[in-house]
């Protein structure tokens, strides 16, 4: 090191700055291979100018490649996809087509690492054409396998299963050890419960990770035992994190079904102790995605939830809750802790720098030290062991000093499970909320900080899931089903069998009529409890032009319920949440126009300024139409719903009404004055959608300049800036998204409530336009009337009920997320 920087300075006095760049690009590979990453980008940094200077284009693309790596390495996603992609553009202009696979490899492991596997399989896609076209077989191998993992994580197990196959294959051919390649198709195969395929190659793979998960599924919990022991032996000779993490879970298992839950209890908590250690040295990209990641087979939130499990079956129920409550909506509370305030919770700028520099200090060295257990560098490990130890002991005396000094941020960046006795429930405030696992699902009652009950139910988490899916089918219209078809054939044994499940044990000790909030988890958040059966009387009667329901008993007729994702949540919104709300303007989008054939349109515009807007949108539109067979009809009645708020209060209502109802407005205009907000339009949990594959509202779609689309994408609405009391959702499958572990539910709904909504007004399924419109208009009257938002929502379904719309396919998918006040 010590010649390496001298270099530059000999470079310099001999002005030969070619060198001097070289040598710095040097430094920095040190640096990060060292885990001094900022020391890294640094010299980096200074090498990129000199080849800019230079107008080395070759040399600034590899520069800008290392920096890429670094920001990979660190955590950093967000900019290591920048420095990625302007290499790529160079590649591109260079006409090198072997690096510009290299660089779409590494995009693709970025977006892997961050999770967004869509994105991920897309590079991968254009790196393994390139592959293929210079006959690279060996980079072609690679890339199949990593196409196949990520292809496994988005649950597509036939399309991963013949990219592993294909990799094999190549490996095989080129003579490439096959370890690797074995091992994932093995686990894939497990994963599909297909043991007869999976036994042979995970034997021959060797690894005692996948080894011990074929143990665990066939119930060898002696040879499992075993193996997960000689896993650890290793990884504590290799100082491997991952291999501490699968270890002690696949332990914990071990040891849960063997019936030793203290041992169980012992080894979840040194592997919730290594996550916790992992996660905290990420970036706030980083951590986005982070618990919804497998390792060695087994979930990131997996020790948690064993933990939380085991701690029950132990009869220690409130420490239960609070493991229930660590790996819960952890990043919603800390978008909800960074937007309370521009002074971040009133933290000093020199200790949040301090904060970041641990961190990012010990998650490099944690990196080189790993990287030197795999090598066997005894000298490297000797001097990075005492590093490491220093710093984690002046992280935890800093740690001590914020749970002091600023609980707030200290809650937030550095969590502990939140006691219930800690939490902001109110007085005869009542929760009821669930955490769902592999083996069963825990129940919590709780009023306000007493824990009234607390039990452990064996049921498994896909049995549950499927019963949640199967009810579900009773208000989900199929591709052309009707609404007619759809409420005659109605569930109740179903929706009466989920709720013996979900509330039976619950029901005596939680008074009728008092509020309750559901905490969710899994499928349960977008379970619809408000028409969960709780009898066996109910039927479906036709002699009316509308079917309704006699005889049921429903849960939402029982108790007035409202949602939060977290009781954490709960608490950081309600103490971070006291910011001064704006002074009551409304936003209101309604009947947007969605084709160019559209009246309005025709009547709007000449024909030069048509013929401008078929062009611009025209073929756009038709392509996503054609692609997905979507028929996005005209919503009329929404209009009137825009008319009703209009006329309440013309003074502070801003209408967006037919071709002013554009995506534009909310990407350009400051949302801060208003205090509600209404999108009534079509909604689209559009994971099929090309290039776009999230949630959206549909919004204007014609007369967009290009590049631009009506389509308000989930990942948009998390951008924006609001103020906002309430956001009313009035389309179809708002409450709907990508369920990511560790998280919840997705969705638009979710994405309002990140923006800064206190609370949302969201759909379950696809609504009918009529009852919808009217339950909305009802639930500001009442708002407007001063009645709390439960409150106002449960009038607004009263009376929809009342005017022929009482089947729950009506008034039950409207949820309220979030503060009822």
């Amino acid at each position: 090191m010590e010649y390496y920087e001298k270099s530059p300075t000999i470079a310099r006095e001999l002005k030969d700055r070619k060198g001097e760049g070289t040598t710095l690009n040097n430094l920095g590979i040190v640096f990060k291979d060292w885990g001094q990453y900022d020391k890294a980008v640094d010299y980096y940094e200074k090498s990129l100018a000199i080849r800019i200077e230079l107008k080395d284009r070759k040399g600034e693309g590899q520069t800008l490649n290392n920096l890429g790596l670094v920001f990979k390495d660190w955590g950093q996603y967000d900019k290591a996809v920048d420095y990625f992609e302007k290499d790529l553009a160079i590649c591109r202009e260079l006409k090198d087509r072997k690096g510009e696979g290299q660089t779409l490899n590494n995009l693709g492991l970025v977006f892997k690492d961050w999770g967004q596997y869509d994105k991920a399989v897309d590079y991968f896609e254009k790196d393994l054409a390139i592959c293929r076209e210079l006959k690279d077989r060996k980079g072609e191998g690679q890339t199949l396998m990593n196409l196949g993992e990520v292809k496994q994580y988005r649950g597509e197990l036939g399309e991963a299963e013949a990219s592993f196959h294909q990799g094999l294959k190549i490996y095989e051919r080129v003579k490439i050890p096959t370890s690797w390649p074995k091992n994932l198709l093995g686990t894939l195969y497990l994963d599909k419960g297909d043991m007869a395929k999976a036994e042979p190659l995970i034997k021959e793979a060797g690894y005692n990770s996948s080894a011990g998960r074929m143990s665990l599924a066939k119930k060898d919990y002696v040879k499992a035992r075993e193996l997960y022991e000689g896993l650890l032996k290793s990884a504590e000779k290799n100082g491997d994190a991952k291999d501490f993490f699968t270890a002690h879970t696949g332990l914990g298992l071990v040891w849960e079904e063997m019936g030793d839950n203290p041992k169980a209890a012992a080894h979840y908590s040194k592997a919730v102790g290594y996550t916790e250690d992992l996660r905290a040295s990420l970036s706030a990209g980083g951590k986005e995605s982070f618990f919804d990641v497998k390792v060695g087979g087994f979930s990131r939130t997996d020790p948690y939830k064993g933990l939380a499990r085991v701690l029950a079956k132990m009869s220690r129920p409130m420490e239960a809750l609070k493991q229930s409550e660590a790996c819960r909506a952890r990043v919603f509370a800390e978008i909800l802790s960074r937007r309370s305030s521009g002074l971040s919770l009133d933290v000093p700028k020199d200790v949040m720098e301090k904060d970041a520099l641990l961190n990012n200090q010990i998650a490099a060295i944690t990196k080189n030290l790993q990287g030197a257990y795999e090598k066997g560098n005894k000298l490297t490990i000797d001097a990075l062991e005492p590093q490491i130890k220093e710093l984690k002991a002046k992280l935890s005396t800093h740690i001590e000093m914020l749970r002091k000094r600023y609980p707030l941020f200290a809650a937030t960046k550095h969590p502990q499970p939140m006691g219930l006795e800690q939490t902001a429930l109110r007085d005869d405030e009542w929760v009821l909320a669930y955490d769902v696992t592999d083996t069963g699902l825990l129940v919590y009652l709780t009023r306000s900080r007493t824990l009234v009950k607390a039990l452990f139910k064996p049921v498994a988490r896909k049995d549950l899931d499927e019963l949640v899916r199967k009810y579900k089918r009773s208000v989900e219209l199929e591709p052309g089903e009707s609404i007619l078809q759809k409420v005659k054939s109605f569930d109740f044994a179903m929706g009466n069998k989920l709720a013996d499940i979900l509330l039976a044990d619950i029901l005596p000790d939680l008074p009728t009529d008092v509020p309750v909030i559901i905490i969710p988890d899994g499928s349960l958040g977008v379970a619809p409890f408000e028409m969960l059966v709780l009898n066996r009387e109910g039927k479906v009667r036709t002699d009316k032009p509308i079917p309704y329901v006699t005889g049921a008993e429903f849960f939402g007729d029982r108790n007035p319920i409202s949602y939060y994702q977290s009781v954490t949540a709960l608490t950081l919104a309600r103490t971070l949440g006291k910011k001064q709300l704006s002074a009551g303007r409304t936003l209101a989008m309604v009947d947007p126009v969605f084709s160019t054939d559209d009246a309005r349109l025709v009547k709007a515009a000449t024909e030069k300024r048509r013929a401008t807007l078929d062009k611009l949108t025209g073929d756009k539109l038709m392509s996503f139409k054609a692609e997905l067979a979507l028929d996005i009809p005209r919503l009329p009645l929404t209009a009137q719903l825009g008319e009703s708020l209009k006329k309440a209060d013309p003074a502070t209502t801003d209408l967006y009404e037919g071709l002013k109802a554009q995506k534009t407005v909310l990407l350009e205009k400051d949302l801060k004055p208003y205090r509600s907000m209404v999108f009534a339009t079509h909604g689209y949990f559009g994971k099929d959608l090309p290039g776009i594959q999230e949630p959206v509202l549909i919004l204007t779609l014609p007369g967009h300049p290009e590049g631009r689309d009506g389509f308000l994408r989930m990942t948009e609405v998390m951008s924006l800036e609001l103020n906002c009391n309430v956001a009313a959702l009035t389309a179809c499958q708002t409450g709907l998204g990508r369920a990511i572990s560790g998280e919840g539910t997705m969705g638009m709904g979710r994405a309002f409530q990140y923006a800064g909504a206190k609370s949302v007004l969201m759909s379950l399924w696809s609504v009918a336009e009529s009852s919808s419109v009217d339950l909305v208009s009802s639930f500001f009257k009442h708002l407007r009337e001063g009645k709390n938002k439960l409150e106002a929502l449960k009038l607004a379904r009263d009376e929809i009920r009342k005017a022929g719309y009482d089947h729950p396919f009506f008034w039950a998918p409207f949820i309220l997320v979030g503060e009822v006040d």
